[in-house]
């Protein structure tokens, strides 16, 4: 046992003298709680459920920097195990119990990834902690074991179990846990432990050929615990202690050696230029945004890469003229013209001329009028043809567009027409609207979650056809805008409004109205048409016509 336990603190003075310095370095703490064990008596699927015993334990905790810690301690704890507490009758009627403790020295690692979050920014916070821990440990057997072997007394596998058990008095056990702190202070937590082990040992509760010997015995540590740290100062809080810290009054990084660093640039503010601002080191801490080797602050065109010539600034043609007094930065030009060529040689510089690839005279900026109509060829609409000033160039039309007025008392005659084979009269659910000039026709409704067509909606839809195939709407197009209500996902409503717009086109198609004048659209519930729930379950026929040309004389 001695040469385990001088092993152990070899390993522990090692990492010590090696691991990263950090503020409280060390850790004492104490832990309260519970043992409990697993054995070859009564057996529960949750140890520490198997008749718990007090335990207690103290230990010391060095930080290896911000996710590891090695841990030391000194653990004492009391184990039982009844087959009273059995539900097998075959256990109880053994009538077997067994009372032991375990002292127990051991080292081990825990890894807690969220530990350095309480001095996040140089700033403690309070901060929940879990952490995980594995390692290695000696148990102690206690030497008064009290066993009743019940049944099975005067057995040899009972007597070879005593012979045994008094020549056993601990061995090597491997901690396993988990646990979760809670950082009250810098220094100072409260935590919750539960740590499992194997022991490799089969006669711990004192049982081993008379019991199940194929299984080793395990027992678990629960405890509440508590730590405090101590060591080195450390005046600004930031985890670094003073003796480390180039800033031991200023909270910061351990990039900057503890110093401020506001722009997180890893230039501690002391040594930056721009302090507040992002930037490099190679330029004193500050930016250079354009990369040109010219810091921002001295950059005279600080977000467009430069020459120092220039302080910073480019000049894209290689004129001798900065960009931001070349009127022409990217053609190279002449002093005189501030860097801008003249192109077609009519002594206006291109900068200024309003054509500067053709020839052209003062008088209109350096522009040609081809046509002769007095207006310049880049303002004349009709280049090639004289016209006149009010059409931009262009001569006089030789048609127009039908106005309103005329639309109307069209569509209106067009509506007026009987049919002369069926002998019906006027269209009862097509109708112009004489405010738009436009062709309104009734909406087609449907029932909930429904695309068939009724009979009233087919009446409309054979008006429509009838109305296409007149002589005078023969340009004349109808398109079916399918829409549903909001009762259903976007994905069904969307397919539901394009079943209905088909519905109604299939069913023109069906009674003779040609194909290429009809097309349908769904827009499912994205674009509602009234306010109720019926007002959108609807296919709304659209008519549209382009635009009439009427001669003038």
């Amino acid at each position: 046992m001695l040469k385990h336990l001088l092993l152990v603190a070899a390993m522990f003075t090692c990492i010590s003298l090696y691991s990263q310095k950090t503020q409280f370095p060390w850790e004492f703490g104490f832990q309260a709680g519970i043992s409990s064990m697993q054995g070859d008596l009564v057996v529960n699927d949750i140890t520490i459920l198997s008749q718990p015993s007090f335990h207690a334990g103290v230990m010391v905790r060095r930080r290896l920097g911000g996710m590891l810690a090695l841990r030391a301690h000194l653990m004492y704890g009391g184990l039982e195990s009844d087959d009273a507490e059995s539900d097998d009758a075959g256990r109880i009627a053994r009538g077997a119990s067994s009372k032991t403790s375990v002292i127990e020295p051991g080292l081990v690692l825990e890894f807690e990834p969220f530990a350095a979050k309480r001095f996040d920014g140089g700033v403690f916070k309070k901060t929940l902690s879990p952490y995980l821990s594995g390692g290695i440990a000696y148990g102690i057997w206690g030497d008064a074991i009290e066993t009743n072997y019940g049944t099975q007394a005067g057995t040899p596998a009972a007597e070879a179990d005593i012979q045994a058990q008094s020549d056993d008095t601990g061995g090597v056990v491997f901690p396993m846990g988990v646990g979760l702190k809670y950082y009250l202070s810098p220094k100072s937590s409260l935590g919750l432990d539960v740590s499992y082990r194997l022991t490799g040992n089969d006669l711990l509760d004192g049982f081993s050929q008379s019991g199940n010997p194929a299984t080793d015995d395990t027992y678990v540590f629960s405890a509440l615990t508590f730590a405090t740290g101590f060591g080195k100062p450390d005046t600004d809080k930031d985890g670094i202690y003073d003796e480390e810290d180039a800033c031991p009054t200023e909270a910061g990084p351990l990039s900057t050696m503890g110093c401020p660093d506001t722009d997180s640039d890893g230039i501690a503010d002391k040594d930056d230029d721009c302090p507040e601002v992002a930037g490099l080191a190679n330029m004193g801490g500050c930016p250079d945004g354009d990369g040109d080797g010219v810091r921002d602050i001295d950059d005279v065109c600080p977000t467009e890469a430069g020459v120092k010539a220039l302080m910073g600034c480019p000049d894209g043609d290689g004129d001798g003229v900065a960009d931001k007094d070349d009127k022409c930065p990217t053609e190279a030009g002449i002093a005189s013209l501030m860097g801008c060529p003249d192109g077609d040689g009519d002594g206006i510089a291109d900068g200024d001329d309003a054509c500067p690839a053709e020839a052209g005279i003062k008088a209109n900026n350096g522009c040609p009028d081809r046509d002769g109509d007095g207006i310049i060829d880049k303002e004349d609409e009709c280049p090639d043809e004289a016209g006149v000033r009010e059409r931009n160039g262009c001569p006089l039309p030789k048609e127009r567009a039908e106005t309103l007025e005329e639309r109307v008392t069209r569509y209106s005659e067009m509506l007026d027409t009987l049919n002369d084979d069926m002998y019906m009269s006027d269209f009862d659910h097509i109708s112009v609207d004489s405010l738009r000039g436009t062709i309104n026709i009734d909406r087609v409704y449907f029932p909930t979650n429904a695309s068939r067509l009724n009979r009233p909606d087919r009446i409309i839809i054979e008006e429509i056809d009838r109305f296409i195939a007149l002589p005078g709407a023969s340009e004349f197009s109808i398109r079916y805008e399918g829409h549903a209500d909001r009762r259903s996902s976007d994905e069904y409503n969307q397919g539901l409004s394009e079943r209905r717009a088909t519905s109604a086109e299939v069913y023109s198609v069906d009674k003779g109205a040609s194909e290429s004048k009809l097309s349908v659209i769904g827009f499912g519930e994205k674009r509602p048409v009234g306010e109720t729930l019926r007002e959108n379950r609807v296919v709304i026929p659209v008519a549209t016509e382009p635009t009439r040309m009427i001669k003038i004389n």
